[in-house]
Formats: structure tokens, C-alpha cells, sequence
């Protein structure tokens, strides 16, 4: 039977995937609307309502970063909380590789994230005109160079719910 502790740091990390998950698609929804279908040319909307809609995707990366930090931290309770039944309970230790190789694209797209960061001091007020070439060029490198870290984002904390959904690789209790 689990502990309270070990059912706590289960549900932070439960809780932390979904609001990844929901982080990272919500970012993708409003940043990839900014763009014509299948082009990598703008919608022509006016530059203030893109910069607006691009201070609506850094608010929503800033719920996917923390999330995705509640994320990192609660799998690594989880794992000392539970490191002597990883093996009877085999999804725990899937769900614990998931995150860990997550570490490795996140921290691709980190520096990029940062500097789009820097560009968006205030989360109610859109940076001057005068940054938006600055802002479009770090967008552009974020969702159409490095789109594979997005959808590996997506499918790494898809995948981990699942996981601990169905709970494969779980030994019966004896």
C-alpha cells in the first residue's frame, strides 16, 4: 500500500504533466494561428495584434515552464519516494525515463525561451514595435526550427499519463 507521501509526489507529477501537456499545446495553438496554413509567412493582421497574441503565447510558455519544473521535481520525489518498488511497479520506472529524456529537448529550446523571455518584460503589455523584428526572428527559430522539441514535448508528457493510466509493465501485488 503507498504511503501519503508517495501518493503526493504520484499526484504532483500527474498534475505536472497535465498542465504541461496543456502548456505546450495552448503555446502551439496561439503561435502557430499567427501563421498562414502550411507557410511560414504571417497572417496579415496588424504588427500590435501579433505582438499581443505573442505576449499570449510567452504568458502560456511561462505556465508550460513551470509546470514542466513541478514536473522535473515531483518525478524526482517520486523516484526517491519509490526507488524500492520501481521494479513491481515497471510504470513508475517508464514514466521516470519519460521525464528524464524530456530533460534533454527542453534544454534545447532553453536558450531560445529565455531570450523570447527577455523580449516580453511585462506580461500585460506588449514590447514596442521597434523589437518586433528581434521577437519574429526568435519566434520563427522557436516554433519552426526547433518544432521537434514541441512535439516531443507533447508526446513525452501524453505518453507518461497514459502510462501511469494503463500502468503496463506493473506486477501484481502478493
Amino acid at each position: 500500500m503507498p504511503t501519503p507521501a508517495q501518493r503526493t509526489a504520484l499526484a504532483a507529477t500527474v498534475i505536472g504533466l497535465l498542465l504541461w501537456l496543456s502548456a505546450t499545446l495552448g503555446r502551439a495553438i496561439v503561435t502557430y494561428d499567427l501563421y498562414e496554413p502550411g507557410t511560414m509567412r504571417l497572417r496579415p493582421v496588424p504588427i500590435v495584434q501579433q505582438l499581443d497574441q505573442l505576449r499570449l503565447a510567452q504568458n502560456v510558455a511561462l505556465i508550460g515552464w513551470a509546470s514542466y519544473g513541478l514536473t522535473v521535481a515531483a518525478a524526482a520525489g517520486t523516484a526517491l519516494l519509490w526507488r524500492g518498488h520501481l521494479r513491481r511497479e515497471g510504470y513508475l520506472a517508464i514514466t521516470l525515463l519519460l521525464i528524464s529524456a524530456s530533460l534533454a529537448w527542453q534544454g534545447w529550446t532553453a536558450p531560445t525561451e529565455l531570450a523570447l523571455a527577455r523580449e516580453f518584460p511585462s506580461r500585460t503589455v506588449p514590447p514596442p514595435l521597434e523589437r518586433y523584428e528581434t521577437i519574429r526572428a526568435l519566434v520563427e527559430q522557436r516554433f519552426f526550427r526547433q518544432s521537434p522539441a514541441d512535439l516531443l514535448s507533447v508526446l513525452t508528457a501524453a505518453t507518461a499519463i497514459v502510462v501511469l493510466v494503463v500502468q503496463p509493465r506493473r506486477l501484481p501485488h502478493g
